[in-house]
């Protein structure tokens, strides 16, 4: 690969401000359906499993987590901002009723270190901002890991308005209890639910008298079953729907695209080899019955969440990663949203798309409209999301040069390594050659019998667009680009050398300003315009194959304003498991000998 050098007004930083992300999403030439994809969140750093989320339309939402978090954003996800703190509070479950009025539900104590908050349930009346705990009649409830909020529409003196209805349900590890409430959260009473099972871990109202619960029939790991619960009267009483038939299970969570149609998470805990197959649940009559479909066959897998858009499509969170299907179930197959995605939310915004959100060690946000170059960024690190794309990648190659008049020149081979992001090492003529390049840490270092001649801040464009960005999250990558002067507000398509492309940063005929143009369908580099100095160099990514499940460009062709300058053949092409760190040390050039 053709060393490529542009100078950088400043060396790169990696932490960025939300105004570039304004900047990024701002104005754009097209909507551009594309196949839905996950899409990463700029949130703060969490150690785990992080538990629910939740919106009240497009814009406005909440999230909380086991550090007694709260955030908040009002712009969809772009950015989220912490409202709320409480040490020793282990915030599992929250909903709201409108903008200002919302509950969050704790685990409570005993059951995770460090948990001293042994209020199961707050209020807050201005939006997130401020909390109270709420009191209750009935008994001791533990904790919760559930909320679901129904707005009964009324008629209040001639006109429509809402009473909301609060129905809580927890906890993991028992004891299991619901807090319901009919008058807006005013109050609630608590209700001892040991009688139909052991856990609540969910729980849905379709009405102000018809519910289901998601649950496990007994406190002992060993001997609980995954259970399904219903009611008819508003939760004064409940119908065992739904008992599974092997033990270390439970169902964590469900999910109801249609009043009749809903799915549940069966999670295991069985380690036995003979129990590696693993299920959801499917319902078509509103959850009185259910039928057992199976997901994967993998004993390393865990379910968590689940959410559908409509009745044939959705997503199963779970570790190490999650699952999706377009059938209603029969079939699912990987799906890239972050691991242990524990809670979903899915509806249509004022645009008439339909927006889901996930949350769990990640949270992210499901899209299926590229409206911006940094959409179609976060696409193409989506797409080869958990591990997909190789991050260690040997190969020789022979550089043909041409001459002025466009006739072949000169031959060299070239060796070389890379491990992404951001580290290149290029050996010339042999692979213990004493001259050669290296790019590491935003760092061109040029190399002459062994010693170093060149050092200069830099960032590879070619490395950065077309390998690094599938390991970089999107605003790292959406940062260095726009400093490099690649609009990210444009993007459009265009078919080219036969495949429908995506091209980022120009308009149609525009060949002179930095560009990238993505496979719409693969999310790889097919070329790249850009600016060296004075020169526009136009590259092109030719001849890709499939070599060990891994997309490379065996066949590369570098222009120099609008001439033929040279071509790069790609052999002996290999994806070890790792390469040794002191490859790309400047200081050991002279050393290495490449394998």
């Amino acid at each position: 690969m053709v060393f490529l050098i542009r100078y950088l007004h400043y060396v790169m930083k990696l932490f960025f401000s939300a105004i570039l992300l304004f900047i990024v999403l701002g104005s754009t030439a097209q909507r551009i359906q594309t196949a839905p994809y996950w899409a990463q969140q700029k949130t703060d750093a969490y150690p785990g499993k992080q538990d629910d989320i939740c919106f009240v339309n497009d814009s406005l939402g909440w999230y909380v987590n086991g550090y007694g978090r709260i955030y908040k954003t009002r712009n969809g996800g772009k950015d989220w901002q912490l409202i709320t703190e409480k040490k020793g509070t282990f915030f599992r479950c929250i909903g709201f009723v409108d903008s200002l009025l919302g509950f969050a539900g704790t685990i409570g104590t005993d059951y995770f270190p460090n948990v001293e908050d042994t209020v199961p349930l707050y209020k807050t009346t201005d939006g997130g901002h401020n909390w109270t705990p709420v009191e209750y009649k009935g008994p001791r409830v533990k904790g919760l890991c559930a909320i679901s909020i129904y707005n009964e529409p009324v008629i209040n003196a001639g006109n429509l308005a809402y009473r909301a209805h609060i129905y809580c349900g927890g906890r993991v590890g028992s004891p299991a209890f619901t807090m319901i409430s009919h008058d807006h959260g005013k109050t609630f009473e608590a209700q001892d639910m040991s009688q139909y099972c052991s856990y609540i871990l969910d729980i849905k109202f379709f009405n102000v008298k018809e519910g289901v619960i998601c649950a496990a029939s007994d406190g002992e790991l060993d001997k609980t079953r995954a259970r399904m619960l219903m009611t008819s009267d508003g939760g004064k009483t409940w119908k065992i729907t739904y008992t599974g038939k092997r033990p270390f299970e439970n169902v964590w969570k469900c999910y109801f695209p249609s009043r009749k149609v809903g799915y549940g998470t069966v999670q295991s805990y069985d380690t036995s080899a003979a129990m590696s197959q693993r299920y959801v649940i499917k319902t078509t009559d509103g959850g009185k019955t259910w039928q057992e479909l199976p997901l994967v066959n993998d004993i390393k897998v865990r379910e968590f969440g689940v959410g559908f858009t409509n009745e044939q499509h959705g997503w199963v969170g779970a570790v190490p990663y999650g699952f999706e299907t377009f059938d209603g179930g029969k079939t699912w197959k990987p799906s890239y949203m972050g691991a242990a995605a524990n809670k979903f939310r899915v509806f249509r915004n004022r645009d008439g798309d339909t927006i889901a959100y996930s949350i769990g060690t990640l949270v992210s946000r499901n899209k299926s409209v590229i409206k911006s170059g940094y959409d179609a960024l976060e696409a193409m690190r989506n797409a080869y999301a958990g591990g997909r794309w190789y991050r260690y990648f040997t190969f020789s190659q022979e550089v043909q040069y041409f001459n002025k008049e466009g006739a072949p020149d000169k031959k060299e081979v070239w060796h070389e390594a890379a491990a992404f992001p951001g580290k290149l090492l290029i050996k010339f003529d042999n692979k213990a050659s004493q001259n050669g390049v290296l790019f590491a840490n935003n760092t061109y270092y040029g190399f002459k019998d062994g010693k170093e001649q060149v050092k200069l801040p830099m960032v590879h464009d070619l490395v950065l667009a077309g390998f690094d960005v599938y390991f970089l999250k999107p605003w790292e990558t959406a940062h260095l680009l726009d400093s490099m002067g690649y609009n990210l507000k444009k993007v459009r398509e265009e078919q080219w050398m036969g495949r429908q492309l995506l091209v980022i940063g120009a308009d149609k005929g525009d060949t002179l300003s930095p560009q990238l143009w993505i496979d719409k369908e693969r999310f790889y580099l097919h070329r790249i315009i850009y600016r060296q100095r004075s020169a526009i160099r136009d590259v092109t990514f030719e001849n890709y194959e499939r070599l060990e499940g891994n997309w490379v460009a065996t066949f590369i062709t570098f222009r120099q304003n609008g001439h033929l300058q040279l071509t790069e053949r790609y052999y002996d092409i290999k994806f070890p498991k790792t390469l040794k760190e002191e490859w790309f040390k400047p200081e050991k050039f002279a050393e290495i000998k490449l394998e």
